[in-house]
């Protein structure tokens, strides 16, 4: 397992920044349920809608709840239809993420996303990871599936802000001739991109009941992240890939 956490910026006091947000269950729980919709639905939800999505997220199984996860990212916002090719770069972050669509034109030394590298993909990978942590540990159902779409949707935003499905494809294409320079960029997008994943599953905990629980679940909780999004990644340097 990587030691993604000498890559964070002290993990441990995030996760108390989030315990002292976690003050309020009542206020939690609601917070909670509205989260869940807002993902999935992308807008503002009532009382109402709460409560049916309470009792429709109460008749799916633990084991269905990954690719439910996956689904919701698809109805995640994202940039603009209008929003112009030209405006994706890679150039120190400073591109504005566009969701890929077949034949989109893309500016030169930007890639398609590749086949099973995207970020729904890479959300997904995490997600498994840590489903089975909560599933282990004997997590209340209800309480997993918040948590997976709380973090997904930090996952989302993070792989979004850094363009990291376009950034997999550049570096596995431009180095195509070289297999030594492939396996070591391969390599360290992989680790970059599961401590990015670690930031992100830490982030997600705000609010969430799963921070009564102790360090070292809430330490294999988000390790489990880095560690999906860090394998997935680099299964690229695997022969055949």
């Amino acid at each position: 397992m990587l030691t993604y956490f000498s890559v964070c910026s002290d993990p441990y006091k995030a996760l108390e920044q989030c315990r002292e947000i976690h003050t309020d269950p009542a206020a939690r729980r609601m917070q909670g349920e509205k989260r869940l919709i807002s993902i999935i639905i992308g807008a503002p939800v009532a009382a109402t809608a709460s409560y049916r999505a309470k009792r429709f997220c109460s008749r799916l199984r633990l084991s269905s709840l990954v690719p439910l996860v996956l689904g919701a990212c698809v109805l995640m916002p994202f940039a603009s239809p209008a929003l112009q090719a030209k405006e994706i770069s890679l150039q120190d972050n400073q591109g504005q993420y566009q969701r890929y669509t077949p034949g989109m034109k893309l500016p030169d030394g930007v890639y398609p996303p590749m086949q099973g590298y995207t970020h729904e993909d890479l959300i997904g990978a995490a997600a498994k990871r840590a489903e089975a942590v909560m599933k282990a540990d004997g997590i209340d159902p209800t309480l997993a599936r918040e948590s997976l779409f709380a973090l997904a949707k930090y996952l989302n935003e993070a792989f979004e802000d850094k363009l990291v499905e376009y950034r997999i494809s550049k570096v596995y294409q431009e180095s195509a001739n070289d297999p030594a320079e492939r396996s070591k960029l391969v390599a360290q997008m992989a680790e970059s991109c599961g401590a990015t994943a670690i930031r992100a599953a830490t982030q997600s905990l705000r609010g969430s009941p799963l921070l009564n629980k102790n360090d070292e679940f809430l330490d294999r909780y988000t390790r489990s992240a880095g560690d999906g999004v860090h394998d997935l990644i680099v299964s690229l340097n695997k022969p055949g890939a």
